[in-house]
């Protein structure tokens, strides 16, 4: 019993460690999780900005097209316009594209889109041609449209010599160019916001500016009015471009990417991991793989604990030799029987004459001896009956609720079994015979102990031994 204690001591010491060293270890793996995590978002940023960048650059690549386009050339400069023809150039460039083509031209003082669409200059709705012509810029994006707000490349149209002919190029729904980075936004939570030189807000994927007032003026926002821009722009003067700001306990993680052939900039703002989703994901995935590792571990602790223990028990309860139980099991099984049975029959068996095989045959011709009388004695009972070697020579036999007539009847039959059965002890060595020599006492468990009982037992094993040994004497 004090070898088991210690067991489960050492083994409650074992677990504790190893719980302490999970703990340890899950620490680290949780701050490498933050870490991969912050790492992954930076490498998603790539091609994110790289998708931002087509979304603009390529509709100012398509606009540069219509612009230098010969056809469009001729027709800004020539005394009439077919409208049919010139509409049918920029609806093919619309349906090729999924952009929305127009041109204007000041010599014919009107506009016209690929969806046929035309005004005059003079009219409200080209206010944006006055106004860009003096730009010093060949090529402007600008919000226009307010029934259908359009992010518009305007690309000047000039002829061979150099003056100023029109515009032409395309437009991009605002929605569309939103929808191109929901995904992105949805899954790590980032802000876009596209701002020009005086860091006017042009597009933003979270909430996009209206187009009032022909060119929103009363809706511009500019970039200073976010409580993150100020500490950024303060950081980024100090060599750093993409940094966590703190701005009142908010934390954001910011990346800014020139967009050089409009002069803008373009900057996304996410939240810090632990304010995302993805990494709360990955941290309660994580969490929970650490406790079912722990739940795992308990259990298999549990099941070689009680495997152990059943194991140290039998063992120290079992016969080396002939893998009976011992007398130690002996003295616990009486209890056992004495709590659910009241009468029982104990049986004293001993070997006749065994110091004679020993001496004759050698100490291992007695050991094979005993095994096959242990064999024997076990076959010979019934299933709830209890064989067990004594010490020595000697075994024991408990028979509960069985009076001395039964247990005289099993006793007699193992006897006779045994006295028929010859042995070989070894290859070398002819058969030989081995009897046994029986004492049996029954008694009432509520009277006597087991002591008391297997005294009498043994006082008839020694009247069988006085009687000429090989026979079952009752005491």
């Amino acid at each position: 019993m004090r070898l088991t204690k210690r067991f489960d001591r050492h083994v409650t010491l074992i677990f504790i460690t190893t719980v302490i060293v999970l703990i340890i270890t899950s620490y680290f793996t949780f701050n490498k999780v933050i870490r991969d995590h912050f790492n992954h978002q930076q490498q998603a940023l790539v091609p994110l900005l790289s998708l931002a960048t087509n979304e603009i650059i390529r509709p100012l690549t398509i606009s540069h097209h219509i612009a230098k386009n010969h056809f469009i050339n001729q027709v800004a400069q020539a005394d009439t316009v077919n409208i049919e023809q010139l509409g049918s150039y920029l609806k093919g460039i619309s349906d090729a594209y999924g952009l929305l083509a127009f041109v204007a031209f000041e010599k014919h003082n009107f506009m016209l889109d690929s969806d046929y669409k035309q005004a005059p200059l003079t009219s409200e709705r080209a206010e944006w041609f006055h106004r860009l012509k003096g730009s010093e810029q060949e090529q402007i994006a600008d919000i226009g449209n307010v029934e259908n707000p359009h992010l518009y490349f305007d690309v000047k149209l000039r002829d061979a010599q150099g003056a100023f002919l029109g515009f032409a190029g395309v437009g991009v729904d605002l929605d569309h160019f939103s929808a191109s980075f929901s995904t992105f936004r949805d899954k790590f939570g980032y802000e876009l916001y596209v701002a020009d030189q005086q860091h006017n807000i042009t597009i933003t994927s979270s909430s996009l500016m209206k187009t009032e007032s022909h060119h929103r003026k009363d809706e511009i926002v500019n970039l200073t009015s976010l409580p993150w821009f100020e500490p950024f722009a303060a950081q980024e003067k100090q060599g750093r471009s993409s940094d966590m700001v703190e701005v009142n306990g908010s934390q954001y993680v910011i990346s800014k990417i020139a967009i050089p052939e409009l002069k803008w900039h373009l900057y996304l703002v996410a939240p810090p991991p632990y304010k995302q989703s993805t990494y709360w994901q990955q941290l309660v995935s994580t969490v929970f793989v650490f406790l079912l590792v722990i739940l795992a571990l308990y259990f298999a602790f549990e099941y070689k604990n009680t495997a152990f223990k059943h194991d140290l028990v039998k063992d120290s309860e079992t016969d080396f030799l002939t893998k009976l139980p011992n007398r130690s099991f002996i003295n616990w099984k009486a209890e056992d029987i004495r709590s659910k049975h009241r009468f029982l029959s104990v049986v004293i068996a001993d070997i006749d004459k065994f110091k004679s095989i020993n001496d004759q045959h050698g100490h291992l011709a007695g050991d094979e001896v005993l095994k096959v009388i242990a064999t024997e004695l076990s076959n010979s009972l019934r299933q709830f009956d209890v064989v067990a070697r004594w010490g020595g020579e000697e075994f024991i036999i408990m028979l509960p609720d069985t009076g001395r007539k039964q247990a005289f009847e099993i006793a007699e039959r193992a006897r006779q079994t045994i006295a028929s059965r010859q042995i070989r002890l070894d290859k070398q060595s002819p058969m030989v015979n081995v009897t046994l020599s029986f004492g049996l006492a029954e008694g009432d468990l509520n009277v006597e102990s087991l002591n008391d009982i297997v005294k009498r037992a043994d006082r008839a094993l020694y009247q069988a031994k006085e009687n000429g040994r090989n026979c079952v004497v009752i005491g």
